[in-house]
């Protein structure tokens, strides 16, 4: 039987809007509906009975909140994406609570907006597959769409075969993996396939969010809280009610939210900072770090009451060097998504450029990757040939003697390119200099160097910069 064509319905009152949105989701291979107001978005969503719906929330006659809460008695498992441009926490809660997916503050950024409705459109193909109160799993189904997104290497294969058992049930799961390996997309694989699928998914970066604020950020505060706080806030626990709590970057938490988050699992109740009542949540936990957990354990950095908590259910992710078998796979995928992106083809990879992509070790991984495929990509050529690509040397440790035609790249890239690189080798040195000096303290090492800690949770990130250069061990920072 011929798959059906998946269908999207956009009900806004601004016709630019409608038609821009249109045109972007027709290329995915989407169709599309279009409503003006919310009595005939109801109407088409119970003729059409479509595969997601992008509704704005400020439209005329019936207002988009209002819309979603019928829409939710009506059709309770269709995805809805809100749009709006009074873009707000407390609204995008609200709306979350009330049932949508998602949340999508304009002006959109096409790159936020094509996910979003893969995701949605991907959610409900494959409500048939997610396990019900019964606990059953279709695993070939997790097979395949672990498959379309990594790669149909055995090492994918094996990995659905282990998250299988896992997804129907409300354990805490910890994925690590190498930079750029895909762990928030095994996170929102496991919710996608869980019986939380109709919930939100919510994601929390704790490396790049000041440990006075993550508290804040997880738990909400009260209003008169502190200064500034002139009303009353929900924190990530709550909005993920009913959903999945994606906790990325796990080991950067700092000892005090962790044992406020420990006190949450355990308990499965929360208090907003400044708040005496406790308040119930219902969110299933998925953590990620690049960090060695154990090591982190072993050194007092991180709590072992906490990690045995989350670790009911462990996942590794293999890096792409491990993976050669996904590397072609993954570039195809990245260049349709470009073609489309762009609204017009794209050249193709030779097979001498195809065999340099295969032999690179992809120190960024997946993500590196991405990042080749696109730039390589834009060339405007008939086809990508092996010279076309242009691949990074890992960057030296600090104190390297260069040699300097190497260095910088003579003959072989412009000189914006070669200003580029050196700049991030001297950023590096710097960096390495700024965090020996502080001990390895990231947050000290920021003031040093007069940037906020996001930019050095980044630039450690980009560098891949280790214990060992700074004179603590051999794991990443």
């Amino acid at each position: 039987m011929e798959a059906k064509q998946p269908q999207a319905l956009i009900v806004d009152d601004d016709r630019d809007i409608c038609r821009l949105l249109g045109r972007l989701l027709e290329r995915e291979g989407i169709a599309v509906e279009i409503a003006h107001d919310g009595n005939a978005a109801l109407d088409l969503v119970n003729r059409l009975n479509p595969d997601v719906l992008l509704l704005d929330v400020k439209m005329p006659e019936s207002d988009g909140m209002e819309v979603l809460r019928r829409i939710r008695k009506s059709h309770p498992q269709l995805p809805v994406v809100m749009m709006t441009a009074f873009a707000g926490v407390a609204q995008a809660v609200e709306a979350m609570k009330v049932g949508a997916v998602d949340y999508l503050p304009k002006p959109f950024d096409n790159n936020k907006v094509l996910p979003l409705v893969r995701d949605a459109v991907a959610r409900q193909a494959h409500r048939s597959l997610a396990p019900q109160a019964c606990g059953c799993h279709d695993g070939e189904g997790l097979r395949k769409s672990l498959s379309r997104v990594m790669g149909p290497s055995a090492a994918v294969t094996g990995l659905a075969d282990e998250l299988a058992p896992v997804v129907a049930t409300d354990f805490s799961v910890v994925v690590q993996g190498e930079t750029g390996t895909g762990k928030e997309l095994i996170a929102r694989t496991i919710h996608r396939f869980s019986h939380r699928a109709r919930g939100p998914f919510v994601a929390v970066d704790c490396g790049a969010i000041a440990e006075n604020l993550l508290e804040n950020e997880l738990f909400g505060h009260e209003r008169g809280a502190y200064t500034g706080a002139d009303r009353r806030e929900i924190g990530k626990f709550e909005a993920a009610a009913g959903g999945t709590l994606f906790l990325d970057e796990i080991g950067n938490m700092p000892l005090k939210a962790q044992a406020a988050l420990l006190r949450a699992l355990q308990e499965r109740t929360i208090y907003r900072v400044g708040g005496t009542t406790p308040i119930p949540v219902d969110a299933r936990v998925v953590a990620a770090s690049n960090e060695h957990f154990l090591r982190a354990v072993e050194q007092g950095e991180f709590r072992d009451d906490l990690w045995y908590r989350l670790n009911e259910f462990h996942v590794q992710l293999p890096p792409l060097r491990e993976r050669p078998d996904d590397i072609l796979h993954l570039a195809e995928v990245f260049r349709h998504q470009l073609a489309e992106e762009l609204g017009h083809p794209v050249p193709k990879f030779s097979d001498a450029a195809e065999q340099r992509l295969v032999a690179f070790d992809w120190p960024g991984n997946v993500r590196e990757l991405r990042s080749v495929v696109r730039r390589t990509c834009l060339l405007e050529k008939p086809e990508i040939e092996a010279d076309d690509i242009r691949l990074r040397s890992r960057p030296r440790a600090d104190g390297d003697t260069p040699n300097e035609a190497r260095d910088l790249h003579l003959g072989e890239l412009s000189l914006s390119q070669i200003v580029s690189d050196n700049i991030a080798r001297v950023e590096r040195r710097l960096l390495v200099k700024a965090l020996r000096h502080a001990h390895g303290n990231k947050a000290e090492a920021a003031r040093l160097l007069k940037v906020d800690y996001k930019t050095i949770y980044n630039k450690l990130k980009r560098f891949e910069i280790t214990r060992e250069e700074i004179g603590y061990g051999g794991e990443k920072v």
